[in-house]
C-alpha cells in the first residue's frame, strides 16, 4: 500500500494496487481515512473498492512527483484511467517545507456499478487537500513504485 499523509499524521490518501490485468492495467482499491486518535487504528472516510491504472499510469504518477521534489516542476496533476482519483501536489508560497496535496475522489463510476445511478461524471465528486511533508511524498511515490513493480508486468 501507498500512502499519502498529511503533516499532523491525521489524514491520508490509501492506494493499495491489488492486481495487473492483460495488458498492464492495475486494478487498485482508494481509500482516504483518517486516524482515530482513541484506538489508533484508520477508518475510512470514502473507499473506492476498484479504480484502474492505465499501463504506464502510476510510473506517471511517481515520476511527476519527484520532478516537484526535486524542484524541476512547481506542481504537477495526474488522473487515474477511469477519472475515479485525481491528485494534484505542488509547492505553495510561504509554507517552507510543506508540500500542498489535493485528492479528487470521484464517485460516479462506483455509483453506477454498485447503486444502478446514472454515470455522471463529477456530479458526485470529493475534494479532500491537506498539507504534506517532503518526507512524506517520498515515501508514497516509494510505496507506489514497489508495489506497481511488485505485481510484474502482465497477469
Amino acid at each position: 500500500m501507498a500512502e499519502l499523509t498529511n503533516d499532523s499524521g491525521a489524514i491520508r490518501l490509501l492506494v493499495d494496487p491489488v492486481t495487473r490485468e492483460g495488458g498492464g492495467r492495475i486494478l487498485a482499491s482508494v481509500a482516504i481515512e483518517y486516524r482515530d486518535a482513541r484506538d489508533r487504528e484508520w477508518w475510512p472516510l470514502v473507499r473506492l473498492p476498484v479504480i484502474h491504472l492505465l499501463p504506464g499510469s502510476a510510473e506517471a504518477l511517481v515520476a511527476g512527483l519527484q520532478d516537484v521534489l526535486r524542484g524541476a516542476a512547481p506542481g504537477f496533476a495526474w488522473q487515474s484511467g477511469d477519472g475515479a482519483l485525481g491528485l494534484q501536489v505542488g509547492v505553495p508560497e510561504g509554507q517552507g517545507d510543506l508540500l500542498l496535496a489535493e485528492v479528487g475522489v470521484d464517485l460516479a463510476l462506483f455509483l453506477a456499478e454498485s447503486a444502478g445511478a446514472p454515470r455522471r461524471e463529477g456530479a458526485e465528486a470529493a475534494l479532500f487537500r491537506w498539507p504534506v511533508t517532503r518526507g512524506a511524498a517520498v515515501a508514497f511515490g516509494d510505496g507506489l513504485r514497489r508495489e506497481a513493480e511488485g505485481l510484474g508486468r502482465d497477469a
